[in-house]
């Protein structure tokens, strides 16, 4: 295991829309012997996008900078949050220009590009490994599982830590903890539809029903994901979706942190399973 401690960044879903995924992760990397920092008084990523990529400049390297201080890598649970991270780190790795820039909008946002973001899939498959994983686990959880990683942690490519097109890495960790991956690589990075969610619901509800129903049909007993947009819109979502288009899943969706936090022995209120809008009591019948 080559990671002992690691700045944390939460993301804004962590305190609103996901905080299973919050709970999940704290406890999981606590059962796992890694120390979170939660960065101090940590900001959005600016997820909604301004017209000036200057602005989510701006607001990352707050978050990298104060990262660097403490001389530690960035972690997030949050697709979106890494792939703001790690593009901004780039940006400003490439451009002394904008790293000027930057320190002029405000001295506080000196960076000097020691930092590494990473996602919590890449810090458990990377970092920790596999191994060390294995040697934790106390259970094992028997699902059929369908890996879903969204479309924002293979693009661009660049910030990918993972095959872009073909991601495993947690097929792997399902697999490790006792589950099954059914078949679907035709749905594994598409869009959910969340991004399209306030301006054309029609659009992202039948994106998000394609989701659900390949994993059904491939016989899944839940969707794994690491994204708190795509666990609003497949989980949150998924009553809004069933009456819209007439259709019914009952398809549980969860957080890989979630479903480590079982193999690891941590109790199931600790995680947060109680909050997922799909009930999630049938999956702890298979977790033996």
């Amino acid at each position: 295991m080559s990671v002992e401690k690691i700045a944390y960044h939460p993301g804004c879903p962590s305190e609103a829309t996901a905080l299973e995924q919050d709970m999940s992760t704290k406890e999981m990397f606590k059962a796992l012997g890694v120390e979170l920092e939660e960065i101090e008084d940590w900001n959005c990523c600016g997820a909604a996008e301004a017209e000036d990529p200057r602005l989510v400049y701006a607001l990352n390297v707050r978050n990298l900078a104060i990262a660097e201080k403490d001389n530690l890598d960035i972690m997030t649970p949050c697709s979106i949050c890494y792939y703001n991270l790690a593009r901004t780190n780039n940006a400003l790795k490439a451009n002394a220009e904008l790293r000027a820039e930057m320190k002029g909008i405000d001295p506080s946002l000196e960076y000097n590009g020691t930092v590494t973001p990473k996602h919590v899939i890449e810090v458990l498959v990377n970092d920790i490994g596999m191994d060390a994983i294995k040697s934790k686990l106390v259970k094992k959880v028997e699902l059929k599982v369908a890996p879903y990683y969204g479309c924002y942690l293979g693009r661009p490519p660049e910030t990918a830590f993972d095959d872009p097109d073909d991601p495993v890495l947690m097929d792997q960790l399902i697999e490790l903890i006792g589950g099954e991956t059914v078949p679907f690589r035709s749905m594994k990075t598409k869009c959910c539809g969340g991004p399209l969610m306030m301006t054309r619901a029609d659009l992202a509800f039948e994106m998000a029903r394609k989701i659900l129903q390949t994993a059904k049909d491939a016989g899944a007993d839940c969707i794994a994901l690491a994204c708190p947009l795509c666990g609003m819109m497949l989980d949150a979502k998924q009553p809004d979706v069933e009456k819209a288009l007439g259709v019914k899943f009952d398809m549980p969706i969860v957080y890989i942190t979630q479903l480590i936090g079982l193999a690891l022995g941590i109790d199931p209120s600790k995680l947060g399973l109680q909050k997922n809008a799909v009930d999630t009591k049938k999956l702890l019948e298979k977790v033996v």
